[in-house]
């Protein structure tokens, strides 16, 4: 009876898969979340191995509505929905989830990039650099235009610096966006639960998030070996890069926890924290640089403990 039902179960989700994966190409935005969710669900309900299966056979209706393009895009929503629902199914915390999501949707990402190298001849990251050298060639053809020749040049130089920074930063954007898109996609998987089982899973209060104090140790080592390393050519060099990057991002993260959970303690309201965090992303160039830093002060030197303490 359990396996006809898996099975019932099964079909049903490959249904709404499929739906989906033709909506594809008209509502892409909306589809690359909805994707993973046929996924979450049926893992949660069945497993990791029943998981795997159901992205089988998602490949193989996949080939048959568009082809081998398609399996890049199955098997990366596959993965970070399968992760997700197994870790739904384990009953790990939700911050765990994310993590676990995170990491499933980094290793399909790598897969697409393998997987268009090898078998579609495709350079994906060659192609990034393409298109941001073409939008930069057509912004300073529009600047000469207008006359600003002079102008043109130095801003060709500033752009050209960008480019290689944001190629060089490229497997931390392919993480953040990881990130983003298993914290969505599990956000509405809890909705489509809770509304199906009447549970109540969320995510707990930004104020809750805590990363280890090891995490400072790996910022300040990641800041003195860069001392010893200046060429940007090296491998060293990009690696460090983007674990500035990413470090500081969580470390940023941290900073936010803190100030909402200082608007608590002290019983503000909650549209001041809210605020900051929107000034933060209006003006990054000049606020994030404080947050990081609360954030490693936070971390470093235990400053909950210490309010809570008062």
């Amino acid at each position: 009876m359990n396996q006809t039902k898996q099975i019932k179960d099964g079909a049903l989700m490959l249904f709404i898969f499929t739906i989906i994966l033709a909506s594809f190409l008209f509502l892409p935005i909306i589809s690359i979340f909805l994707l993973p969710i046929p996924f979450v669900l049926f893992t949660r309900k069945y497993g990791l191995k029943s998981g795997f299966m159901m992205l089988a056979l998602a490949l193989l209706i996949s080939l048959l509505i568009m082809t081998v393009i398609a399996i890049p895009l199955v098997v990366m929503m596959g993965l970070g929905g399968i992760m997700i629902g197994n870790a739904m199914y384990k009953g790990v915390t939700p911050y765990d989830t994310l993590a676990r999501g995170i990491f499933g949707f980094i290793m399909g990402i790598l897969f697409t990039f393998g997987f268009t190298q090898m078998f579609l001849d495709v350079n994906l990251v060659n192609q990034f650099e393409t298109v941001v050298e073409d939008s930069v060639e057509t912004s300073t053809a529009f600047i000469e235009e207008m006359g600003l020749a002079e102008q043109s040049e130095q801003i060709q130089e500033v752009a050209e610096t960008q480019i290689q920074m944001m190629t060089e930063l490229l497997p931390s954007f392919l993480v953040a966006a990881a990130a983003i898109l298993a914290l969505i996609v599990q956000w509405i998987s809890y909705k489509f639960i809770n509304r199906k089982t009447k549970q109540k899973l969320r995510f707990p209060p930004i104020r809750d998030i805590r990363f280890p104090s090891s995490i400072i140790w790996i910022y300040f080592l990641a800041f003195i070996v860069s001392f010893f390393n200046q060429d940007p050519g090296t491998t060293l060099y990009v690696g460090l890069q983007n674990l500035f990057f990413i470090v500081g991002m969580l470390l940023a993260i941290q900073g936010i926890s803190f100030i909402f959970f200082y608007a608590h303690a002290k019983k503000m309201s909650k549209a001041i924290p809210v605020l900051i965090v929107i000034l933060t992303f209006v003006f990054p160039q000049f606020l994030l640089y404080f947050i990081r830093i609360l954030g490693i002060i936070d971390v470093g030197f235990n400053l909950r403990d210490r309010l809570e303490k008062k």
